[in-house]
């Protein structure tokens, strides 16, 4: 994270607090323009997140010399071996008890390593708003009831005060979450490709199976299921139970039973229902938004239907992420095994946003139908 990062971070905690101040004096317009102020602030920090993994992860590697490089991944692997760190090494890692040996921040050019790696794995994280953040606890205000629109007035009149928003207000707190993960006392030289593969194999994989989990428990709450027999009554339930903005940004999630349902299904003249998303290759789309499938392991089927997503859920819930990743190390958790221990701790929060931006339903199949010739189609007798 860089410094401007850091100083965008700062601006939106202070605006928040503002904003907070605003709710609790009733001071409802100040607190919208406060809001509106913290939306801005985090669009350009994601701008800036996006520009900086860029130049990081186009920097080209540094010409070989007889002077190894000193990067994230040579320091990490040196605190594993239990090696004392040079003052420019120490200079990469900070953190409340890095004097101390006990804690550190993950060095920045491993951070990004991680988030790279992360993109190769589906998560449900990147369906929601993600909201970055340097604080544990903080809250966010939302209004209540639906807009009624500008009143006309005369001219010299006084404009008519609207008294109908109402404000409440929801709090979140970041989890702490982290792995245990063993390596190697043999590490040796290839610091980058051998920490890179354990991380992945131990630390990412689980990560995103916790974020998983704790986005759809985010989605499911106070929701009652709508039940769907084919694409059909999905097509209906999304004209008739979704505000048509809500399709803006709308997407489709479901699990492999439910897209293999939906992947046979077929209209009168035989054609499949789903369309080809030509932004995914592997992707497929139905009444225009794209279907995101995840493993029966993280969204298990309920009473015999597939569960599934369908609106904004950028607009439904916001994924609040703790932007420090720490690890510390130990050699006699794994004493046995001649492997030392690297734990690494990442911290998030979900929270239900704007609850009526989407639907919750248990999808299952539709009635088979017989398809004719002339593309006449009958319903399947019945035994």
């Amino acid at each position: 994270m860089n410094k401007r990062m850091r100083e965008l971070l700062n601006k939106i905690e202070t605006k928040r607090v503002e904003a907070q101040g605003f709710v609790e004096s009733a001071k409802a317009q100040e607190a919208m323009n406060a809001i509106a102020e913290i939306k801005d602030l985090e669009s350009l920090f994601m701008s800036e997140q996006k520009l900086y993994e860029m130049s990081k992860s186009n920097v080209p590697d540094e010409p070989k010399s007889g002077t190894p490089k000193i990067d994230g991944f040579s320091v990490m692997a040196k605190l594993l071996r239990k090696g004392t760190l040079t003052d420019v090494e120490s200079a990469l890692i900070t953190g409340s008890g890095a004097e101390s040996g006990e804690n550190y921040l993950i060095p920045e050019d491993v951070d990004v390593t991680i988030r790279e790696l992360r993109k190769t794995y589906v998560s449900a994280k990147d369906l929601l708003t993600v909201i970055p953040t340097m604080s544990l606890t903080g809250s966010f205000v939302f209004e209540s009831g639906a807009p009624s629109g500008l009143e006309s007035f005369d001219d010299g009149s006084d404009i008519p005060m609207e008294d109908n928003p109402t404000f409440f207000q929801k709090d979140w707190k970041v989890r702490l979450m982290g792995k245990l993960i063993p390596i190697s006392n043999i590490l040796r030289g290839a610091e980058r490709a051998g920490l890179t593969a354990y991380i992945n194999r131990w630390f990412v994989r689980n990560s995103i199976i916790s974020e998983n989990e704790s986005v759809f428990s985010a989605l499911k709450n106070g929701k009652t299921v709508k039940e769907l027999k084919g694409l059909q009554a999905l097509k209906s339930s999304m004209n008739v139970d979704l505000d048509p903005s809500c399709l803006i940004d709308g997407v489709i999630v479901t699990n492999q039973t439910g897209f293999d349902e939906m992947d046979k299904e077929t209209d009168a003249v035989g054609r499949p229902m789903l369309a080809r998303d030509i932004s995914r290759p592997a992707g497929k789309r139905f009444n225009g938004l794209p279907i995101f499938v995840f493993p029966n392991t993280t969204l298990p089927n309920e009473n015999d239907a597939a569960p599934i997503f369908y609106g904004s859920l950028k607009a439904g819930a916001y994924f609040i992420d703790f932007m420090s990743l720490q690890f510390a190390v130990s050699e006699h958790v794994f004493f046995k095994r001649n492997q030392t221990a690297l734990r690494v701790i990442q911290g998030f929060a979900t929270m239900q946003a704007d609850k009526d931006a989407y639907m919750y339903g248990a999808y299952v199949a539709a009635d088979p139908v017989v398809v004719h010739t002339k593309g006449i189609a009958e319903p399947a007798e019945t035994s």
